[in-house]
């Protein structure tokens, strides 16, 4: 089988918090100079709060953050993210994927997929100089996210810089970090779906990876803009060309933004500042964490 480096199996690690290809580049500081950032403040009885869109795959010279969300970062008193995989957690969050994503006994990947995703993989893998022979034990979902972090990687992105780890590491030993999800949870969510729902979960990874730049490109200037309504644009018409992944989309986004709306909705009423973390696919649309808070009679500013 093939065996992932230290520092390439921390970057699935780290990807996993996405659970789908939202990975932002661009070549200025991050946050817009003029007019809106993705950052909303939320005024509850008690305090302001924040919550920012995440960007999960940057490049170093992206730093440093516009003061606008560090000043945000520093007046609150908690940090809260999808999954907390802060250095001292990443080794549990390896294993556990590696336990969970890989198949055991006699089953394997080709057993598993039709013969017309097989051959897509076993082209694009071929592409990255790798036999698919090697990850002939990797789950669908396990393959799909790799090879959507060779992608990225190949565009010069990492997830060492991304947003979700630099607060991480600013908050560590300073600010209490919670959980809206954590690691455990994204693992079983993406080892829940059939054989038949990760084949097309690969399938759709496999098209749509020779489309990355020029999306990603897209996604940037509406983030760097402030602009929601370009994001959703964006990050769903894929959905609509691929309409087999509707039940996929609905499990990996719409059913997680309600369940941490209720955990968001749940911290507003502790008395503390809290500083939300979540990635910006989240925030948007009308089934996004943004519009659901509202529906809630949550008070929202975008800044």
């Amino acid at each position: 089988m093939y065996r992932l480096t230290g520092r390439k199996r921390n970057i699935i690690v780290l990807f996993l918090i996405v659970l789908f290809p939202f990975a932002i580049f661009c070549s200025k500081q991050i946050g817009s100079k003029n007019g809106k950032f993705f950052l909303w403040q939320i005024q509850s009885n008690t305090n302001i709060n924040y919550i920012l869109g995440s960007i999960h795959f940057l490049k170093k010279e992206m730093y440093p953050i516009n003061e606008k969300i560090e000043n945000a970062f520093e007046e609150s008193d908690v940090l809260v993210v999808e999954a907390n995989l802060s250095n001292d957690k990443i080794a549990e969050a390896t294993l556990l994927i590696m336990q969970r994503g890989m198949y055991a006994g006699d089953e394997t990947l080709k057993k598993n997929i039709s013969e017309r995703t097989y051959t897509l993989a076993e082209k694009k893998l071929k592409e990255y100089g790798m036999d698919i022979s090697n990850f002939k034990k990797f789950k669908p979902w396990l393959l799909a996210m790799t090879i959507t972090s060779f992608e990225l990687m190949k565009l010069g992105l990492d997830p060492n810089f991304g947003i979700d780890k630099y607060f991480l590491d600013k908050a560590f030993n300073r600010k209490k970090i919670l959980e809206l999800e954590g690691a455990e949870f994204q693992v079983n969510l993406l080892d829940s779906f059939s054989a038949e729902q990760q084949d097309k979960f690969l399938f759709y990874t496999l098209n749509e990876t020779s489309k990355s730049k020029k999306q990603v490109e897209e996604m940037v200037k509406a983030w760097s803009e402030g602009n929601a309504f370009d994001m959703e644009k964006i990050l769903y018409e894929n959905i609509q060309k691929f309409p087999g992944l509707k039940y996929i989309y609905k499990k990996l986004i719409d059913d997680r933004n309600e369940k941490m709306v209720d955990k968001i909705v749940s911290f507003l009423k502790r008395g503390k500042k809290f500083f939300i973390v979540v990635g910006a696919g989240h925030l948007v649309g009308k089934n996004g964490i943004i519009q659901l808070l509202r529906n809630r009679g949550v008070n929202l500013t975008q800044l």
